[in-house]
């Protein structure tokens, strides 16, 4: 049953170009370009949102914990209570590092003919994006 379902799958993601601008996967299925452009700008928006979101509730946290060390709470009771501050840290650098490589990615992918060679390409500078994350978080914890 998992190999049925793993062909089916590689069966389904094997598309070829057509002239129209849209994509005819491997069991016949049409798919406009509008529908695959549609996608992508709904993803990349979640995607910068979901970063603009983190970006802003770090700074609504850093604003709180100034004001409640202002007001003469221990700093350790603060970071017991703002403990979230440190992960929305680590998810707006993961974002930006992605979004960066995305960015880098498609500039270099522009300059191909689209194809196997793009998608390659894409993934390559996302796994790059990923190492930079990693590396990021690596120094972090060497410094803590």
């Amino acid at each position: 049953m998992r190999k049925i379902i793993l062909v089916r799958f590689l069966n389904a993601h094997t598309a070829s170009g057509s002239a129209d601008g849209g994509f005819t996967l491997a069991n016949g299925t049409y798919v406009p370009d509008v529908i695959i452009r549609t996608v992508i700008i709904i993803l990349l928006f979640y995607v910068v949102t979901v970063f603009l979101l983190t970006l802003i509730r770090m700074l609504l946290n850093y604003r709180l914990k100034s004001k409640m060390i202002s007001r003469g709470i221990d700093v350790t009771e603060v970071e017991k209570m703002l403990r979230i501050g440190v992960e929305s840290k680590d998810y707006a650098a993961k974002y930006f590092f992605l979004l960066l490589s995305a960015g880098i990615g498609c500039a270099v992918v522009n300059s191909f003919p689209s194809g196997w060679l793009s998608a390659g390409m894409l993934a390559f500078s996302l796994s790059l994006g990923f190492a930079g994350y990693y590396y990021y978080l690596k120094k972090r914890k060497e410094t803590w």
